[in-house]
């Protein structure tokens, strides 16, 4: 697979750090996957404080770096800017602590993989950016809300060292090791599961073969990519946020 850290980026500060994180809520709201009660976390490099996205009852293409909440990878709150913590914030804390590598975790509600997971169907990659999910998707056999220490670690377990993992009956955690590595793979782990749903009007969807999918991850999932994908998006939902200041 492609290495995504050959260009090397300057180290962030937590102030655009702050940005990004309400930067990516409003870009995965725009593309209907976060829903009321999902948020997003970036962890600052270099130290142990985890940047998340507001919760239930916040307005998701709206959401500004001054609205981020500060937990440490313990879940001690560091700062709070008010409105509702997200009531399953030990998911971001937990595999914070139990990934290392990991820099961004989003909580998805996302339609298409939710259904999946609903019907107890195996997410599987069936397109060309849907290809980096051929390392598998396991599913956390439990639909009830993360509210404690020994669900967050199960959930955490469960995800492993895989890029993702579905919540039967309740969505899906995705991470990657910058931001924009978990946006590539929260945009294309939904948009695979909307093909591999609607595929079966035709009569079932056909799994790309481990070749396959090992070859176009190769292909896409790389820098420029990300770069790419994350500018749209952007753009599209500063689009978004001046449109709905205005109302």
């Amino acid at each position: 697979m492609t290495d995504m850290h050959a260009d090397v980026a300057p180290v962030e500060t937590e102030a655009e750090l702050r940005k990004k994180t309400a930067v990516m809520c409003r870009m995965l709201n725009l593309q209907g996957s976060i829903g009321m009660f999902g948020h997003v976390s970036i962890r600052v490099p270099g130290t142990d404080r985890i940047l998340l996205s507001p919760g239930a009852g916040s307005e998701k293409g709206l959401v500004q770096p001054e609205q981020v909440f500060v937990f440490d990878i313990n879940g001690e709150i560091l700062e709070h800017p008010g409105g509702e913590i997200p009531l399953e914030w030990r998911i971001h804390t937990q595999i914070h602590r139990d990934r290392p590598e990991i820099m961004s975790v989003t909580h998805l509600h996302a339609q298409h993989s939710t259904l999946l997971g609903i019907a107890g169907r195996d997410v599987v990659p069936v397109f060309l950016h849907g290809a980096f999910l051929y390392t598998g998707v396991p599913t956390w056999n439990d639909p009830r809300l993360v509210v404690s220490d020994s669900q967050a670690a199960s959930l955490s377990a469960a995800l492993g060292k895989n890029v993702a993992v579905q919540m039967r009956g309740h969505g899906s955690v995705v991470v990657g090791e910058t931001a924009e590595i978990a946006f590539f793979r929260s945009t294309f782990f939904e948009e695979n599961a909307r093909k591999q749903v609607e595929a079966e009007i035709l009569g079932g969807a056909l799994p790309l073969s481990q070749e396959e999918a090992a070859d176009c991850a190769r292909g896409t999932f790389n820098p420029r990519l990300l770069r790419l994908l994350w500018s749209y998006y952007e753009r599209q939902s500063e689009q978004a946020l001046i449109a709905m200041s205005r109302t």
